[in-house]
């Protein structure tokens, strides 16, 4: 009986130090029915304190293995505050066209599979912020009004880890 206290203890501990970084930021974004309508504009809105840390801004998308093309095109719009801290360092502001691999060539999926989803994470800034509130803006760059088997887009803020 004294082993399963014992191994309780020790998968709570494990679990603990198995855990990564917790993200500055993070919000998910759902596509009613698995659809991105050419007029969905997912807004992500996140506030920056404005201390001198740099930060990794990273987009997930989910889509089913049912996913037709083998990439995604979209356009990422980035808005906020300007600073004399930031230099000449806020090029990443305004519209950006922006090509997500999805599967080569061959077919072959090139994100992370479980079961029937595929997630492909997009690196898209790594930068210090401005003290305010920046809205990063998703659409869809694909010529079609709607595009199918797309479950939903995640944004992570997270605190640049610059040991890997």
């Amino acid at each position: 009986m004294k082993a399963l206290p014992s191994s309780i203890l020790f998968l709570l501990v494990l679990t603990l130090f198995s855990c990564g970084e917790k993200p500055y930021f993070m919000d998910t974004y759902t596509f009613e029915n698995q659809k991105w309508m050419e007029d969905t504009t997912p807004v992500f809105e996140v506030n920056f304190n404005g201390d001198s840390s740099s930060y990794d801004v990273i987009f997930t998308f989910r889509t089913s293995t049912n996913y037709e093309f083998n990439n995604l095109w979209l356009y990422m719009s980035t808005g906020g505050p300007s600073c004399n801290e930031m230099e000449d360092k806020s090029g990443f502001l305004g519209r950006k066209a922006k090509e997500l691999k999805i599967a080569k060539k061959n077919g072959e999926w090139m994100g992370q599979k479980s079961g029937t989803f595929i997630e492909n994470k997009l690196y898209y800034i790594r930068s210090r912020f401005c003290k305010g509130i920046y809205a990063f803006k998703l659409e869809q760059g694909v010529t079609v009004k709607e595009l199918g088997e797309i479950h939903d887009v995640t944004i992570e803020v997270l605190p640049t880890n610059w040991k890997k």
